[in-house]
């Protein structure tokens, strides 16, 4: 009976309701897995979805990006507090640990956050619009550097 249950788990789709739950769960949790979870999925169909659909996919953008940003300020807030006199060392551990936990993830979704315009993701592959946003790069980065507009850079 497991079997014919997971099978029929399988084949149930990962509707719009489904979808609403995972893009809010990622949005606060920036944890694809985690929010799949608790939408009633496995990370499978939520990854199926994002690759043919170019909505979901700019949706699911959105959320990582609005997760980044709390999960930041979380770790801001938490570096900011001071720490009482009489914690335990275990309240202390486990601090540590969910600091740690943050820190992985901002760095697991830094380049997608923040690699890419606010206009949403950038997976086209098409050379024009590749060789476009090198060039913006290129741009910002010698204009960080306080570079003159010199394209032999």
């Amino acid at each position: 009976m497991a079997f014919g249950k997971r099978a029929e788990t399988l084949k149930r789709p990962f509707g719009v309701q489904a979808q609403r739950v995972f893009l809010e769960q990622l949005a606060q949790s920036s944890n694809v897995t985690a929010s799949a979870k608790m939408a009633g999925f496995t990370t499978g169909p939520v990854y199926d979805l994002r690759k043919k659909s170019p909505e979901f996919c700019a949706r699911w953008h959105a959320a990582l990006c609005e997760g980044y940003v709390r999960l930041e300020a979380d770790l801001l807030a938490e570096a900011l507090r001071s720490s009482a006199p009489n914690l335990k060392d275990i309240t202390l551990k486990q601090r540590q640990m969910k600091t740690r936990l943050g820190l992985s993830l901002l760095a697991a979704h830094r380049l997608a956050v923040r690699g890419h315009d606010s206009s949403g993701p950038t997976s086209s592959r098409d050379p024009k619009e590749v060789r476009a946003r090198l060039e913006k790069r290129f741009t910002e980065i010698r204009n960080r550097l306080g570079g003159d507009d010199d394209p032999a850079f």
